[in-house]
């Protein structure tokens, strides 16, 4: 269940741009859905579109990883948690700290906690199946 199948050649760049295209989209429309809830505050459906963004965005991540070679199970359960931190990176740039740009801190902030997925997938992996094993025995 925790191993990694690497993807060989064209494929392999493939799955790779498709998880990249799948977190950089996710960052744009996390953006979007920010701005939107900004100003419907009063609305019930703003909280509920940043629910449905974040639940697309794990879908898109996970089913990205899948691709890339992640087995199903560490796919959702790295693409949750990268979810969650992504989002909680755009949280924290756009609304708790004073800097000049916060979309290109979040996309930073984003992309820096993406890259290593993709870069050492199986080290990631590796660490998930640890983190899965203390958690779930």
């Amino acid at each position: 269940m925790w191993t990694f199948q690497a993807r060989e050649g064209p494929l392999g760049w493939l799955a790779a741009a498709a998880y990249l295209g799948a977190v950089v989209g996710f960052l744009f429309v996390q953006e979007a859905g920010l701005r939107l809830q900004r100003e419907e505050r009063r609305a019930w459906w703003a909280g509920t579109g940043r629910d449905l963004i974040n639940v697309a965005g794990l879908v898109a991540i996970a089913g990205a990883l899948r691709l890339v070679g992640f087995p199903w199970a560490p796919a959702l359960f790295v693409g949750g948690t990268l979810t969650l931190l992504m989002f909680g990176a755009s949280v924290l740039f756009a609304t708790q700290t004073p800097v000049r740009h916060p979309r290109a801190w979040s996309f930073v902030a984003g992309l820096a906690l993406a890259l290593p997925v993709l870069l050492s997938p199986e080290a990631v992996l590796g660490a998930f199946a640890r983190l899965a094993l203390a958690l779930f025995g």
